[in-house]
């Protein structure tokens, strides 16, 4: 008697293991931001409703306080610089950063907004990549962003290039 209730438990907990999970509800799907398809196109506008992002800090920044250069050390290659270049028509370039290719920026409160895409890798149909960081830090020559994929406390320092003004050789 006690074989059989051995081999029936067993049995029991064998099927318990195998049993398979039931689906995600469809509620649950719905709810799930990651399943929704976002293209990009040329009608997004340079700044997104800024009630769509929360702000982290309850600081907000002016558009024109991020124009510029910014640049900071290359990983492994501290004599070489890479960063992005925020332009006055919402444009944005990357610096010394071959394979990424940033396209247009944007501010929504205390949160900079980077579209970008890999080099080779745009296509009119493909889903919009965008870089979401929080500015920590903002005065006249730096720039302190926390990228909101990173683990916390992880900050990137960002030194705006002044523009030397030379003056010109007379002949």
């Amino acid at each position: 008697m006690t074989k059989q209730r051995l081999s029936l438990l067993v049995l029991l907990a064998g099927a318990l293991a195998c049993r398979q999970q039931a689906p995600a509800s469809k509620a649950r799907l719905e709810d799930d931001s990651s399943l929704i398809d976002i293209t990009d196109t040329n009608n997004i506008a340079p700044a997104p409703d800024s009630a769509l992002i929360k702000a982290d800090t309850g600081v907000t920044y002016r558009p024109e306080q991020l124009i510029g250069k910014w640049l900071h050390p290359v990983p492994g290659r501290d004599n070489e610089q890479q960063g992005f270049d925020l332009r006055k028509d919402s444009l944005a370039r990357s610096i010394n950063m071959y394979t990424l290719v940033y396209k247009k920026w944007g501010l929504a409160k205390d949160t900079l907004l980077l579209w970008n895409h890999m080099e080779g890798m745009e296509k009119e149909d493909s889903a919009a990549t965008v870089d979401t960081a929080i500015i920590r830090e903002l005065t006249d020559s730096t720039l302190v962003l926390f990228p909101t994929n990173a683990a916390e406390g992880y900050l990137e320092k960002y030194v705006k290039e002044i523009k030397s003004k030379r003056p010109k050789n007379k002949k």
